[in-house]
């Protein structure tokens, strides 16, 4: 199977990381995606879930998920007051995400995430990518200051250039890019739909006034009256659109307009919109490139457009008719004029696609935007291990949702490592998935004998000196595992287990190692609230948020590196435990046998969490969970450690009861692992646990 991309001989392979505030899929958007594929190495995005994220994902590009957010920065108190909180917020979650993913790079795509990454240690090098005129001067202000703190700074536009920089300041580090249009997407030849239709294509937001292609519309019917007009876009905020299209609706509904405005919606394929549109018609005042204008350029299509900032950069007289910004008595004689006159119209549609040709071209755009980034981004490190001294093992149970994910991640970062499947009688397209990757070694057990002894057959067939044990939820986010493996062959530091860095889907670390059961540092996290102290403090009760490497009391089997020699002495799991618990019993019996637990955020691998649990027992499995902690921490550590441990885990979830209580929040979740835990003490020490 071929994936974009490719694992190489790097440590770890240099990340990319592109920050978008917005989840809509405007022409900024859509050339974020674009200019995203064009760099060499993975990239990956942070936006709010939306058209943005599905299009990108589509693409190919990684996304981790953020939390929407309203867009305007200006407008009442109220409204102001949120915008500043979510850019705070915005600005913490990018913090999060860098520090887990140490980018070679992050690209703040739009003047949001530009601000909102300020405060990002200087380690990280920044390259923002600017597409809007200022809104003003204080959030003028703040866009500067974010430039000067940016390695480099792209604008689609001179005329972004000089709004952001009108003094020169920052001459320096100011690229002007346009951005360019691939041709073969288009057909020129299209024939136009009669009667005359306008097009009208952008977001439905004020200043790209709407308002004004109407009235321009409107006058020309007096002169073309079967001229229709069709505008394709949507309300970028969702607090505005109601009012913005019933705005649209009421001028349409007069009678110069009535039966002649279509109101379209927003539409992913601009070329078969421009196929069937006599002309394009741009009416923003200050629009600071204007993709749309380009894309009318490439289908052959004369472009009515404001003689003023990007568009004026665009189209030249050859091809589109340049009319005061504002004058709607101006763009109507334009319209009537192309309308009119079909042999101009197709003559400076034939010449807008020359220029677009010539002057826009797509894969010299996106040339020149990863050359100006060239300089600011890491030089790859390379590794001292080969990826043959490293296979992974994982365990699958109906697990045809998530399975794919880890297979084509492994296939992308780690094409010659071999991943061992160890199926337990699955009866959906868990098989048939696994089948058709030259990496994957299957084996198909005909009955469900449990996570741990599957494991433990996965183990036995290994032949690397390194095994990484992964769920099958699990997906690599580059090729760092080989970091652990090459770290677990040192021929100076005794056996470990050592576990990655492991995120959710919206890029925040998993609580997937602890300390010692029963320890000082686990009583304590039970009273103290971890997640309102500083780090440094909070990093012995919570060791997942460490940044380097921490020695740690157990790790989550979800995924856990260790000498596959070190595994198979250790057993490597007690059969006895169906489902939960194995890892913690596996990282209390290592300690007994000398093998060190081990927290090493250098590599990072992504989870998707349960994904087959849920199925099999309908909800978290709290009781199941309680009995086999109990088992493994009474079995390796006493009576006395056990009640320890009971008493710790009883306060955490009270403690947790009494705080959503309080803040008016459910907290029926920790009721019930609590009433699991009190269940548990029931059961006698070394039943089977299933």
């Amino acid at each position: 199977m071929s994936e974009r991309g490719s694992g190489g001989d790097s440590l770890h392979a240099e990340v990319v990381l592109f920050a978008s505030y917005s989840g809509a899929l405007g022409g900024a958007e859509r050339l974020l995606i674009d200019w995203a594929l064009a760099l060499d190495g993975e990239t990956c995005l942070a936006c709010p879930e939306g058209p943005l994220a599905s299009a990108a994902r589509a693409a190919g590009l990684r996304v981790f998920a953020a939390p929407a957010r309203g867009l305007e920065l200006r407008g009442s108190p109220g409204r102001r007051l949120l915008a500043s909180a979510g850019l705070v917020a915005h600005a913490r979650e990018l913090r999060r995400l860098t520090a887990s993913l140490d980018p070679e790079l992050v690209v703040a795509w739009g003047m949001r995430s530009a601000i909102a990454l300020l405060g990002l240690p200087r380690r990280f090098p920044v390259a923002f990518q600017h597409n809007d005129l200022l809104p003003g001067p204080v959030i003028g202000r703040l866009v500067r200051l974010a430039a000067k703190r940016a390695a480099v700074v792209t604008v689609p536009s001179r005329a972004v250039a000089s709004d952001l920089d009108p003094t020169d300041q920052l001459a320096h580090a100011i690229r002007v890019i346009h951005p360019g249009i691939d041709l073969d997407r288009f057909s020129p030849d299209a024939v136009p739909a009669r009667p005359p239709e306008v097009l009208v294509l952008g977001a439905l937001v004020p200043w790209k006034r709407v308002d004004l292609a109407l009235e321009a519309c409107a006058l020309a019917r007096r002169r073309e009256p079967e001229l229709r007009v069709r505008i394709v876009g949507a309300p970028l905020d969702g607090a505005a659109a109601d009012g913005a299209v019933e705005a649209i609706q009421a001028r349409a509904a007069r009678d110069d307009l009535n039966g002649a405005v279509e109101l379209a919606g927003a539409s992913a394929d601009a070329p078969a919109e421009l196929a069937r549109a006599t002309c394009l018609l741009h009416c923003a005042d200050r629009e600071p490139f204007g993709l749309a204008v380009l894309e009318a350029l490439a289908a052959g299509r004369p472009a009515i457009v404001p003689a003023a900032a990007g568009p004026a950069e665009i189209a030249d007289r050859s091809c589109a008719f340049l009319y005061p910004p504002g004058d709607a008595d101006a763009a109507a004689d334009a319209l009537v004029r192309v309308v009119s006159d079909h042999e101009l119209a197709a003559r400076m549609g034939r010449a807008g696609r020359e220029r677009a040709r010539t002057h826009f071209d797509g894969t010299s755009a996106r040339s020149r935007w990863v050359r100006a980034l060239s300089p600011v981004r890491r030089a790859p490190s390379r590794a001292g291990i080969a990826a043959a001294s490293l296979e992974i093992v994982t365990v699958t149970h109906e697990s045809a949702s998530a399975l794919r994910g880890l297979l084509r991640s492994a296939e992308r970062f780690l094409p010659s490592v071999r991943v061992h499947i160890v199926d337990c009688a699955s009866t959906d397209e868990t098989l048939e998935i696994a089948r058709r990757f030259v990496s994957a070694q299957v084996t198909a057990l005909e009955q469900n004998v449990g996570f741990a002894r599957a494991c433990n057959l996965g183990v036995a067939d290994v032949r690397a000196p390194v095994v990484a044990l992964l769920n099958p939820d699990v997906e690599l986010l580059d090729d760092s595992l080989l970091a652990l493996a090459a770290e677990l062959l040192r021929s100076d530091r005794a056996e470990r287990l050592l576990a990655p860095l492991v995120l959710s889907t919206d890029g925040s670390p998993q609580d997937t190692v602890h300390p010692v059961p029963g320890s000082p540092a686990d009583l304590a996290r039970s009273l103290l609230p971890a997640s309102a102290m500083p780090r440094l403090l909070a990093v012995p009760l919570t060791p997942w948020r460490a940044r380097s490497p921490r020695r740690v009391g157990w790790a989550v089997g979800c995924a856990l590196l260790a000498r596959t020699d070190s595994l198979r002495r250790l057993g490597p799991f007690d059969e006895r435990f169906f489902l939960y618990g194995e890892d913690l019993d596996l990282g209390l019996r290592a300690a007994e046998a000398g093998v060190e637990a081990w927290f090493w955020p250098d590599a990072r691998v992504l989870h998707h969490r349960a994904h087959s649990t849920g199925a099999a027992f309908g909800e978290e499995p709290f009781d199941l969970l309680a009995r086999a902690r109990r088992e493994a921490v009474g079995g390796h550590m006493g009576d006395r450690r056990l009640l320890l441990d009971d008493g710790a885990q009883a306060v955490t979830f009270a403690t947790r009861i009494a705080a959503k209580r309080a803040l008016g929040r459910s907290f029926e979740r920790e009721r019930r692992q609590l009433r699991a835990l009190r269940r548990a003490r029931r059961y006698r020490s070394g039943d089977d646990l299933r």
